[in-house]
């Protein structure tokens, strides 16, 4: 038997060499424009494999943001997709989190003018209709029995997210795209059904607080809550108040929101 004996510097050495490679090219890929292709390496087929991978990001996030993708004109959205691709290092290796970390993108980028005003919160919402899309949960088998909505601990499904947004993101559309924020904050909840749909339902600034308090607290008692809200506003008939969140309540456990907390 031989034994081939190679020295610990070679091997560094050689370890090296690659990571610089790999560096490298993995540089030009992300940015063609500035970065030159390795010595060493077919630029035509290098290219090749940029205009490929890019073209494979690019249509990936337009499937993940459709709306995004609709409203902005080809050189706005190449370039939003090329400056994700250059700046930002994603964490995760699984294509269907990069939609998430576009939103991350987004959340730390300087804004560029031209972008749309509403671009982070659109972002925002059309990644949470594909988050709750995919996400591995299941809605509540049952809705709660409605003699038990007032004093059982409640928490929303994990399929249901109260949100709040400066801009209607819901109606925004290539016709429908506000330059300033809505007079007034939209509220959203947005949940997927029994039938693996997801919808939205607009809210109420009360509807949404009510909402968020048990989204933040689970193990919420919804009829303690609302008798101590009307407390708080000196309410003049408070059993008419309770019943007006049982309504609401009762509404929104059709939709399978709410589980009982354990």
């Amino acid at each position: 038997m031989r034994f081939i004996i190679v020295s610990n510097r070679m091997v560094f050495s050689r370890m090296s060499e690659l990571f610089e490679l790999q560096k490298a090219f993995t540089g030009h890929l992300r940015n063609p424009d500035q970065v030159p292709v390795p010595k060493g390496l077919d630029p035509r087929r290098v290219g090749i494999y940029s205009e490929l991978i890019f073209n494979n990001l690019s249509a990936l996030l337009a499937d993940f943001f459709p709306v995004i993708k609709s409203i902005l004109d080809e050189a706005r959205w190449h370039q939003l997709v090329r400056d994700f691709f250059i700046a930002h290092q994603a964490e995760t290796p699984y294509f269907p989190q990069v939609s998430e970390e576009f939103v991350h993108y987004l959340y730390g980028r300087q804004s560029i003018d031209g972008d749309p005003a509403f671009l982070l919160e659109l972002a925002h919402y059309e990644w949470i209709e594909l988050y709750l899309y995919m996400h591995e949960a299941n809605p509540p088998e049952a809705p709660i029995s409605e003699s038990d909505l007032l004093t059982a601990p409640l928490s929303l499904s994990s399929l249901a997210e109260p949100l709040a947004y400066e801009y209607p993101v819901h109606r925004i559309r290539e016709d429908y795209q506000p330059e300033q924020p809505g007079e007034t904050v939209t509220f959203l909840l947005v949940f997927r059904d029994r039938d693996e749909s997801v919808r939205f339902f607009e809210l109420q600034p009360f509807t949404y607080q009510f909402l968020e308090a048990i989204n933040e607290n689970p193990g919420l008692v919804a009829g303690e809550w609302l008798r101590d809200v009307a407390d708080q506003l000196a309410v003049s008939d408070s059993t008419a108040f309770v019943n007006s969140g049982l309504d609401m309540l009762k509404q929104f456990n059709q939709e399978y929101v709410f589980n009982v907390a354990t």
